[in-house]
C-alpha cells in the first residue's frame, strides 16, 4: 500500500508524507515567544507554529513579522479548586506578515482536542478576523482536524484572493 496516489488529482491533499519530516526555521527578525529554530527535544506544536508562518510566507510573499504560540487550558471537570486552569485542551497560533502592498495579514489557527475541549476535536482559522468560507468545503476555515500547513496556507491565500476580487 502506498501513501501517495498514482492518479493525478487537482484537489489539494490534507496530509502528505512530507508533512512529517519538515523542520521550519524562522528568520532572526521575526518576533516570537518560541524558539526561532527547533531542536530534538522541541515541542511538535512549536514546529507547527513556526511552519504556519513559513508556509504563509512561501505562498503569500511579503515580510514575516511575528508568530505567537499559546496553550489553551481549562479546568478538569472534577477540579473544584479555585486555582488556575491547568488541563491542556489545545493550542492557538497567531502569525502575522506584511504583504508587498504593506497590508498586514493576521492568521489565527486554533486547535481544540477532545474530550475536554469545549467543541471536542475542532480546528478553526481566521484571516484578519474572518473565517474563510468557499464553495469547496475543503477550503473552509472550520474542520474537525487541522489541514497540512501547505493546505492551510492555500486556504488563507484563496480567502485573501476572494477578498481582493470583491474590493471596489
Amino acid at each position: 500500500m502506498s501513501l501517495t496516489s498514482t492518479s493525478r488529482r487537482a484537489a489539494p491533499r490534507w496530509i502528505t508524507p512530507y508533512d512529517a519530516c519538515r523542520s521550519y526555521l524562522l528568520p532572526d527578525t521575526v518576533e516570537t515567544n518560541i524558539g526561532h529554530r527547533g531542536h530534538g527535544a522541541d515541542c511538535g506544536a512549536h514546529n507547527w507554529a513556526r511552519g504556519l508562518l513559513v508556509e504563509l510566507h512561501r505562498l503569500l510573499g511579503g515580510v514575516p513579522l511575528s508568530t505567537h504560540y499559546s496553550e489553551l487550558t481549562t479546568r478538569h471537570p472534577d477540579d473544584h479548586d479555585a486555582g488556575p486552569a491547568a488541563l491542556p485542551i489545545g493550542f492557538e497560533v497567531t502569525a502575522r506578515l506584511a504583504r508587498r502592498n504593506n497590508e498586514v495579514v493576521e492568521v489565527v489557527s486554533r486547535i481544540e482536542n477532545a474530550p475536554h475541549g469545549p467543541r471536542g476535536d475542532h480546528w478553526q482559522v481566521t484571516v484578519n478576523g474572518e473565517i474563510p468560507a468557499d464553495d469547496d468545503p475543503r477550503l473552509h476555515g472550520v474542520h474537525r482536524y487541522p489541514p497540512s500547513l501547505p493546505l492551510l496556507a492555500l486556504i488563507v491565500h484563496h480567502h485573501l484572493r476572494g477578498q481582493s476580487a470583491q474590493s471596489p
